[in-house]
């Protein structure tokens, strides 16, 4: 049976239209996506992010590194305090040294890549060991002015071994090492 030329539009058109509905039905049936929703991104670590950055070893480590980075741009070591065992630990002690450093040379840094990478958790009791593969970048900038003394730059990796210690329930940062 032969198509008159001037319905082959129309039909291809309805066609496509009933094959389109098809995946959609069964998009919503599955249970992919629902009416009037969007689709949501998925975090790229696999691993949950708990909202208390104290409450794993790992969610710990995290949140020490990164107020390390905000502390770098304002040389100002208090910033990584909730995530130390205290002002006479190793790891404080270290973000002060390196900070007081910059800003005897009158800059400060800006972190523009930061990966925690590799991480495995090794607990004993009240206390564990965290080594991963870290990996930042930025670019170092005038203290006072805030301009910029360099091009960004990505550093290599570096292996990290943090000492953490639970406090009252949190766990807190008390030394690490990079090689």
């Amino acid at each position: 049976m032969a198509i008159a030329e001037r319905y082959r539009l129309p039909l291809v058109a309805l066609a496509s239209l009933a094959i389109a509905g098809l995946v959609v039905g069964a998009i919503l049936l599955a249970g992919g996506v629902t009416p009037g929703s969007s689709p949501s991104r998925v975090p790229a670590s696999a691993s949950p992010s708990p909202t208390d950055p104290g409450s794993t070893p790992e969610s710990a480590t995290r949140a020490f590194f990164a107020a390390f980075a905000r502390a770098r741009q304002t040389d100002d070591a208090t910033v990584v305090v909730p995530f130390v065992t205290g002002k006479d630990s190793s790891a404080y002690l270290t973000v002060f040294g390196f900070l007081e450093g910059q800003k005897a040379l009158g800059k400060a840094s800006v972190t523009t890549t930061q990966r925690l990478e590799q991480l495995v958790v090794s607990p004993s009791g009240t206390t564990a060991s965290v080594t991963l593969d870290y990996t930042a970048g930025g670019y170092d900038i005038d203290f006072t002015t805030g301009q910029p003394l360099e091009s960004p730059v990505v550093l290599p990796v570096s292996h990290v071994t943090v000492e953490l210690r639970q406090v009252d329930g949190r766990w807190l940062v008390e030394r690490y090492e990079s090689r």
